[in-house]
């Protein structure tokens, strides 16, 4: 009867502070805590969001609860207590559902759909433009944006190519652009690297500083 009473206590803890919370959702984490939790993120995250969900929020908001959860214990250790436990796990879940919410505007489009179009030099023109507007400055700038467009075009893969459009024409988020190519962030990070470095190396080959211009990829 004790050791039930103990496990019963145990069970509907109230998680009043910030060190509960902790060791709670430290390994091995206390599943009612996770439930719990779980609970007060949709019932926040409702209010939150309501305004820019056109449909089945209650779906929505679960979806990002989970996500958000997941996050909050792979970061515990990261938490230094400067506020309540649950208005830091909350601000992850808005920032969370926020995010996924800029992602659903490309649901409807493919990487396919990216493809560099007329305008995309003028783009990356205006991109790397300095504030100076001398005719000199003007012109060396054109024949940059000439060179490294003609450096994208023949010296990367497919993939690269796609990748740097996405992101430096399109000014798609990293998020969105590792859901269109169906890849990870991390593989994502070394196919860009890869393109930067190739670009780097000819621009250096050609005599160009490139240091300028891979700010602005």
């Amino acid at each position: 009867m004790l050791k039930w009473f103990k496990r019963h206590r145990k069970s509907n803890k109230s998680y009043e502070t910030n060190e509960e919370w902790v060791q709670a959702l430290s390994s091995p984490v206390d599943e009612q805590a996770v439930k719990l939790l779980r609970e007060k993120l949709i019932n926040g995250l409702k209010p939150a969001l309501h305004k820019y969900v056109d449909r089945e929020l209650d779906q929505f908001v679960e979806d990002v609860a989970q996500d958000a959860l997941l996050k909050v214990i792979d970061n515990i250790d990261s938490f230094r207590g400067e506020s309540k436990l649950i208005t830091w796990a909350m601000k992850i879940a808005v920032r969370e559902g926020l995010t996924e919410l800029r992602l659903k505007r490309y649901d409807d489009i493919s990487i396919e759909d990216l493809k560099p179009n007329d305008n995309s030099r003028e783009v990356f023109s205006l991109s790397v433009a300095s504030e100076e507007t001398s005719p000199d400055r003007s012109l060396h700038e054109s024949q940059l944006v000439d060179k490294v467009m003609q450096i994208i075009n023949e010296e990367l893969t497919d993939k690269q190519k796609k990748a740097i459009n996405a992101l430096m024409i399109q000014g798609l988020p990293m998020p969105a652009v590792v859901k269109l190519m169906d890849t990870n962030r991390n593989a994502l990070y070394k196919l860009v690297h890869d393109a930067r470095l190739k670009i780097k190396n000819k621009l250096e080959i050609e005599g160009i500083d490139p240091d300028k211009m891979l700010d602005k990829l």
